[in-house]
């Protein structure tokens, strides 16, 4: 059977008294959607009351209060509270008056698709864009600021302030995830250190007057951190009221992974007030003396006994209490100021408002106007004061009306301030008096209180930054939204005129870039060419010094082998003997007979006795060594350099007479 998602938050709603419908999906999203689960998880410990639920039981009474609106019931409890089986069980959720529940909410099916896994995240339709990064980054750890989304059927990017109900999106989604591959590595490292480090908390609990000092391990959820400061204030974690946290920060999310500092300061209190109506003094029967007597019979004794009860959601509006301010007085910092401002809105007036800012005016101005003509939008400054009658009116009936909160946020960027405290009224107009001009810083100086609230429409031209209308806060819902769409109207033509003159402008400039760059490149050429011609020529002169040189070698190489072979001829010429005359014995002498390269012959006589070496000698001295020529005796053939030079001639059987040839190797 498939699970009502929509029912089972208004439930949990009705059962819990969590009107934040981000939260109380938080809750149901820990418990898998189990609506039991889920109300055990929220209520605090030993005390499993449910604020706003109807319960039909023996136990509980419920008194008609004739002081409250129709519809209305305040519980005491006369004998122990049951506990949360025994509070589900007389009356089913479907029992319970879809009237009195809040208005539905739509849940949206987000695919995330990152490389080939599949994410399904579920958001209310009133979060943001940013929401949706949150939830990323608790089910898959990847950082909000390294996210980038894709495949949204829009005709731009959304922005992280954008409400997801303003882009009439269908429940069924897809979207693609992308990260920086080059910064993967080095934000998971940040976030491992960041785990390790210890987190020392200065928590102000605002309802005792009690500053505690707390450290946490960066690997605390907040929700953990909530839980402990509920058993050391004794304020249950749905009754606890935070300033300080990050904006789109969840209850999940560890302190490693939520942005804040090492030491951090933070304010607590609690919503839900103790009352104790005064007992009715009646007569008692029988007797002179009158004793307080509750509506229920009970005497003052049992009413004390039974004053702690807590007051249930639906009374809180009933109970006149001065609102808190929308911002701080004299908070230095303009971005923490206007996150402040922001929460307190919303804390005051509900969820449905439109986004404001998070950051300074200048930031908001940069974000708005500080923009190509294309990507420029309307900065919208609220001004508010709550010194002034018109301030809770315009807040609660046209600011916060469903269709000029996401006509604003659609097309706006707006920037809140608060002008209630002094000290912020003259931070407001030195920051006016460095963005516009003269006549606007003294307009806003003049303006009375009770011409506020104010919202001032600026935009950017020629350079310049313009006030293009004041809309003042008496309006109703039509006139502003006539003002606001008159406000566009004049923004669009003036965006279309700077649109065409950008467009000209950057045609002006890429011609000219264009021209610098094909002028570079023939610059380049030229020098290119003028690099090549005087490398070859540097190519071609070291080559020719390198010829030089080793012709000079050569040439020094081959006189100096000429002298070498010249010393030589001359030192075996010395010891060469004689040659032997013919009148000598016949057998004693023998005739060489040498057939020469070039073709000619040569004849000499030689002892027979006399070792080869004579023989090589004599060559050596007529220009033929051994090592460059080779003897060859005719029959057999063979090479005479290569037997051993000490054998006689007659031993080599050279005698009476041989032909040798000489045949250079």
């Amino acid at each position: 059977m498939s699970i009502n998602r929509e029912e089972i938050l208004a439930d949990f709603q009705a059962c819990t008294g969590i009107e934040d419908v981000g939260e109380a999906f938080m809750h149901l999203e820990d418990a898998n959607w189990d609506l039991s689960d889920a109300v055990y998880r929220v209520l605090p410990q030993g005390s499993q009351e449910l604020p706003s639920m109807p319960i039909l039981d023996d136990s509980i009474q419920v008194i008609e209060e004739p002081s409250l609106p129709p519809g209305f019931h305040s519980t005491r409890h006369l004998s122990s509270p049951p506990n949360l089986a025994q509070l589900l069980q007389p009356v089913p959720l479907a029992s319970i008056s879809r009237e009195s529940l809040p208005r539905r909410t739509r849940i949206l099916n987000f695919s995330i698709v990152l490389n080939d896994t599949t994410t399904l995240i579920l958001v209310p339709e009133t979060q943001t864009v940013g929401m949706i990064k949150t939830l990323i980054c608790s089910e898959l750890g990847i950082p909000v600021c390294k996210q980038e989304l894709s495949g949204w059927k829009l005709d731009r990017q959304p922005r992280d302030t954008t409400v997801l109900e303003s882009l009439n999106l269908p429940k069924e989604n897809t979207l693609y995830l992308s990260v920086n591959a080059d910064e993967r590595d080095a934000a998971t490292e940040e976030s491992v250190a960041r785990m390790t480090q210890t987190y020392r908390l200065s928590i102000f609990d605002i309802t005792h007057n009690q500053t505690h000092t707390i450290n946490f391990p960066g690997t605390k959820t907040l929700l953990e951190v909530k839980r402990d400061v509920s058993d050391l204030t004794g304020i249950p974690v749905r009754n606890q009221s935070w300033t300080g946290w990050p904006p789109l920060i969840t209850d999940d999310l560890v302190l490693g992974a939520s942005g804040i500092n090492l030491m951090h300061d933070l304010t607590v209190k609690e919503l839900v007030k103790e009352i104790n109506r005064p007992p009715e003094v009646v007569p008692v029967p029988g007797g002179s003396n009158s004793e307080p007597v509750s509506d229920d019979g009970s005497t003052a004794d049992e009413y004390e006994d039974a004053s702690d009860v807590v007051m249930e959601d639906e009374f809180r509006e009933l109970i006149p209490s001065r609102p808190q301010p929308l911002m701080p007085e004299g908070i230095e910092d303009e971005t923490m100021a206007a996150i402040h401002f922001a929460e307190g809105f919303e804390q005051r007036y509900g969820p449905c408002h439109p986004t404001f800012f998070s950051g300074s005016l200048d930031d908001a101005m940069k974000e708005a106007c500080h923009q190509p003509a294309r990507d420029r939008k309307l900065l919208a400054v609220y001004l508010h004061h709550d010194g002034s009658v018109s301030s809770n009116v315009f807040c609660t009936q046209v600011l916060c009306s469903e269709s000029i909160a996401s006509f604003l946020s659609a097309n706006f960027i707006i920037w809140g301030w608060d002008l209630t405290a002094t000290s912020n009224r003259l931070r407001l107009l030195n920051t006016i008096a460095r963005h516009f001009d003269s006549l606007a810083s003294r307009t806003l100086r003049n303006f009375e209180v009770d011409k506020l609230p104010l919202l001032l429409i600026v935009t950017r031209s020629r350079a310049t930054n313009e006030v293009l209308a004041m809309i003042p806060g008496s309006l109703n819902v039509d006139e502003m939204m006539t003002q606001l769409l008159h406000a566009a109207e004049m923004f669009s033509e003036q965006q279309r005129v700077e649109i065409a003159e950008e467009d000209e402008r950057s045609a002006r400039e890429t011609v000219k870039r264009e021209q610098d760059e094909a002028y570079q490149l023939s610059l380049e050429a030229d020098r290119a060419k003028e690099e090549l011609k005087r490398q070859g020529e540097a190519v071609k002169q070291r080559q020719e010094e390198e010829q030089r040189v080793k012709e000079e070698q050569e040439k020094r190489l081959i006189e100096f082998t000429q002298q070498q072979k010249e010393m030589r001829r001359l030192e075996v010429l010395k010891r060469l003997p004689a040659e032997p005359s013919a009148d000598q014995s016949a057998g004693n002498i023998t005739c060489i007979r040498f057939r020469l390269p070039e073709g000619k012959t040569s004849t000499r006589r030689f002892r027979a006795d006399e070792p080869l070496q004579v023989l090589l000698d004599y060559l050596l001295v007529e220009g033929y060594p051994h090592n460059d020529f080779k003897v060859l005796s005719s029959w057999p053939r063979k090479d005479l350099t290569a037997v051993d030079s000490t054998e006689t001639l007659r031993q080599l059987k050279l005698v009476p007479q041989e032909t040798l040839i000489i045949e250079e190797r």
